[in-house]
């Protein structure tokens, strides 16, 4: 099972790499915040991958289940904005479009919410305080980054629809009345 684990991990992590280096924009000088995201997560996935192999397994089945969930939300959240020019984390720069369509429907950050369970599974499978550490110090980036993507998309000329994406959506969790009530065009 370790096994199992160790390359699930890898394969997010993997995902998540071609992830910023081929779907994302990136603009010219890195800020501070992408810097320092680029450089905590590898370090991280290595504390993370060894665990896996190193120390007890503690819930294996939600640890892979956890894996699973965050790869599928994250390649259902790269198939909904292929070619609408999203931007890697901490970029200033507000999409053209919001997109509704796939996972978009649920949450307004899916990426992120994928992240932060590939992250999360790593701690359910060994229980090793570290990876809890690093499982919140990464979600923490990721809130930093999605209220300054949110302000960006607020002072940008597509306010209106996301204001009324915001109120049947949720930042990272699915709003219950946005699931029932929901049914906006893929893009606006």
């Amino acid at each position: 099972m370790k096994w199992i684990l160790f390359f699930a991990a890898l394969g997010c992590f993997a995902s998540f790499g071609w992830g910023m280096l081929r779907h994302f924009r990136r603009d010219g000088k890195p800020s501070p915040g992408m810097i320092l995201t680029a450089a905590a997560a590898p370090l991280f996935a290595a504390m993370h991958v060894f665990a896996l192999l190193e120390k007890p397994l503690m819930c294996p089945l939600l640890a892979g289940s956890i894996y699973l969930a965050g790869a599928a939300l994250f390649w259902r959240a790269v198939a909904a904005t292929r070619g609408h020019d999203l931007a890697a984390c901490f970029q200033h720069h507000a999409p053209a479009a919001v997109v509704r369509g796939g996972p978009y429907r649920f949450v307004r950050h899916p990426f992120y919410c994928a992240y932060t369970l590939v992250w999360i599974g790593g701690w359910a499978a060994t229980g090793w305080l570290p990876l809890a550490f690093a499982a919140i110090f990464m979600a923490s980036l990721y809130i930093c980054a999605t209220l300054r993507e949110e302000r960006e998309f607020l002072g940008s000329p597509r306010r209106d629809a996301y204001l009324s994406y915001m109120q049947t959506t949720g930042r990272f969790f699915p709003k219950c009345r946005g699931l029932i009530s929901h049914h906006a065009d893929p893009i606006d």
